[in-house]
């Protein structure tokens, strides 16, 4: 097949999960002999994503089309004051991606599929190109940004049950609608639903896929299926975003208080605001708490005797939870979103209700009571799902259902 993949951000500009996701995709359909073009948005003179065209190491082409805006769309927020932040979402609200420049290289590529990835900030004129080309569309959702500019529906502490009067306004010009002709995939059951929800893609051909697309060769191989404590000190560990959002405050309040803490250690690995990044020190102080900063994930993974997911938003699928688990490390999470039907569906981890006082403390101490050696020697007891989880995209055939979703979209043809 002739792919265009369509990711607003592409390598090597900064990644979050979405981004990696499309890299990822781009190398592996490569890998399978399909013929793939990434399409990205790029600026003129910028040193990571310029404008133009060049050929990836790994397979594959890479078309960067201009951004008619002050800075490209980022995997990280920008640190812009309040009316910057609102004078850039009005441009990307109201068309900073040029259909003509998307119409031209959907044309000249003369794809067989679309396969969209994070894209919001290239439509409307992205679908609207592919559907007067007559071209299949399949997207895939990993957040909701087709709901909210900052994709994740959190605002002043607390997941909004409907979107917000200038989210609304802001993502008016998407134009997805109802979806007719679009073949979605969704990477939990908790991203179909709560766009469906809302009224969007309920027209669509609905697919649910979980994140398990990692390749067995991107893991650390001494590292997959721990089977024993790497340290004789009960470790916690916390890997992602340092945000509210993410629930790193719960965390750290609710291991501070633990009456055994000095018995054990949490490691919390991520970036984050400097404010925000101090404020939670200063609720760590004098606790066995070890702020590493962005180090590779596998550093967690080889230290941690559980990994905690605290998400207070409706988190959709994080990787985290899915390469956790492939090196045998078991979890617990937050009940919200895509994380129990992982945590529980699999039997890989505890969940629990982060709005319940003292609930992510309650687990912490469970774990932490049951002692170091007893926790490994009975993790599959506990958890029974870690052993043989087919959590990597070989064992989970990910890419051949992928190759099956974009074939199959062709009967599923946009409408002109």
């Amino acid at each position: 097949m002739k792919i265009c993949i369509a990711s607003q951000t592409f390598a090597p500009e900064d990644e979050g999960g979405a981004e990696i996701s499309a890299r990822m995709a781009a190398i592996e359909l490569s890998r399978r002999q399909h013929d793939v073009t990434v399409l990205a948005l790029g600026l003129e003179g910028d040193p990571v994503a310029p404008v133009g065209t060049y050929r990836h190491p790994e397979g594959f082409t890479v078309v960067r089309i201009p951004y008619h805006n002050w800075h490209l769309p980022a995997a990280r927020q920008s640190a812009a004051g309040v009316l910057k932040k609102l004078e850039w979402h009005a441009r990307a609200a109201w068309g900073a991606a040029s259909r003509a420049d998307i119409t031209r290289v959907l044309e000249a590529g003369r794809f067989d599929v679309l396969y969209a990835q994070n894209s919001v900030r290239m439509q409307p004129a992205l679908f609207t190109a592919a559907r007067r080309l007559k071209m299949p569309i399949v997207w895939h959702l990993r957040d909701y940004a087709v709901l909210c500019p900052k994709t994740n529906m959190f605002r002043d502490g607390k997941n909004c049950e409907s979107e917000c009067i200038d989210c609304r306004l802001l993502t008016s010009r998407v134009g997805v609608g109802a979806g007719e002709g679009i073949t979605a995939v969704a990477v939990s059951n908790a991203v179909r639903e709560r766009i469906l929800k809302h009224g969007l893609l309920t027209k669509s051909q609905w697919h649910v896929l979980y994140n398990t697309n990692t390749s067995e060769q991107k893991f650390d191989a001494a590292l997959m299926g721990r089977e024993a404590p790497s340290s004789d000190v009960f470790t916690f560990g916390y890997l992602g975003g340092l945000t509210e959002a993410k629930g790193v405050g719960d965390l750290v309040r609710a291991f501070a208080a633990l009456k055994g803490a000095d018995g054990a250690r949490l490691l919390v690995a991520g970036r984050g605001r400097d404010d925000y990044v101090a404020h939670l020190k200063e609720l760590a102080a004098g606790k066995p708490v070890e702020f590493l900063g962005h180090v590779p994930p596998e550093r967690i993974y080889a230290l941690a005797d559980v990994v905690v997911v605290p998400s207070r938003w409706i988190e959709p699928q994080g990787r985290i939870i899915v390469e956790a688990a492939v090196y045998g490390v078991p979890l617990i999470g937050t009940d919200r979103g895509g994380i129990p039907e992982v945590l529980k569906g699999y039997g890989m981890g505890w969940c629990y209700d982060p709005d319940v006082t003292d609930a992510l403390s309650g687990l912490l101490d469970r774990a932490l009571s049951i002692g170091q050696q007893a926790w490994w020697a009975q993790r599959d007891a506990l958890f029974p799902g870690i052993r043989g989880y087919q959590g990597t995209a070989e064992s989970s055939r990910y890419y051949e259902k992928i190759e099956a979703i974009l074939s199959g979209s062709s009967s599923h043809l946009a409408s002109a």
